[in-house]
């Protein structure tokens, strides 16, 4: 039996964190073997650290400071690195900060990993917005090309992907700010290696955060340069009409047209120059 070993990106927010994914983790019927949480910007202090384990009771808790780019991604990756060091032979389940698990989440995943021979288990998800489901999202069969144009279903907190491959595809990408599942996706689907199954239930609570500042916000800064990351690694893969539904869906998720996502993508390049 696989362990699976919990991992949690934020910046830190830990009221966020305990009150919608500590809970969730905690209710799991099938109990992790830990919980990795990775704050991005500074390193939590005891203080902060000891109610959390408290409410975990017996699952150990680590929790770490990013050591790669800021950002969730790095933060991932971080958290990547310690596990596949001290947990080599385990399923890695994510779960963001402000989302939710139905207690029966991990024990789907396992019960439709085939006996462990699956690389990866996706579940579907609840997309809630103000309390209310307003989409489920349940993956059924996935391709490159599901995600160069939109996201079928992968999110960060469906994601459950055994250690070995998470590492072998790389992690995530340090630095891109947002894409990051769609990324990781077309990434483990490309290396022609992933065993990937599906529970074809929604166990998941995926909320979206509605506020002004959120990175998903209409004409967000921080989506802009996304989206221009996102398409610097992925355009090359793209047909023109597969270019045209980005650019489609971008501007009616976000507000962003092409001309500003290609004048973003244009500054990015010079200054990397």
């Amino acid at each position: 039996m696989n362990n699976i070993i919990v991992l949690i990106a934020t910046t830190p927010r830990l009221s966020l964190f305990t009150e919608h994914a500590l809970p969730s983790i905690v209710n799991q019927t099938h109990p992790p073997a830990a919980v990795v949480l990775v704050s991005d910007t500074r390193q939590l202090n005891q203080e902060e650290k000891e109610p959390l384990q408290a409410e975990l009771k017996d699952i150990p808790l680590y929790a770490l400071t990013n050591s790669r780019s800021p950002g969730a991604a790095g933060s991932w990756n971080t958290g990547i690195d310690f596990i596949s060091e001290h947990f080599p032979d385990s399923y890695i389940a994510i779960i963001d900060d402000d989302d939710l698990w139905h207690p029966e989440h991990l024990s789907s995943c396992v019960v439709n990993s085939n006996s462990g021979k699956a690389d990866v288990v996706l579940s579907g998800i609840n997309v809630k917005i103000n309390q209310e489901t307003v989409t489920v999202n349940i993956p059924r069969k996935i391709s490159v090309k599901d995600f160069l144009i939109g996201n079928p279903g992968w999110q960060g907190s469906n994601t459950f992907i055994k250690s070995e491959l998470a590492t072998r595809v790389g992690g995530f990408t340090d630095g891109l700010i947002s894409g990051n599942d769609r990324d990781f996706a077309i990434r483990v689907l490309e290396s022609g290696i992933a065993n990937i199954c599906h529970t074809k239930i929604a166990t998941v609570d995926w909320i979206c955060n509605q506020s002004p500042d959120a990175l998903s916000a209409p004409r967000s800064k921080q989506k802009l340069r996304g989206c221009a990351q996102f398409l610097q690694l992925h355009g090359n893969k793209m047909s023109a009409e597969e270019a045209d539904t980005y650019f489609q869906r971008a501007y009616k998720l976000f507000s962003l047209s092409k001309e500003e996502i290609l004048s973003e993508l244009e500054q990015i390049e010079v200054d990397n120059d």
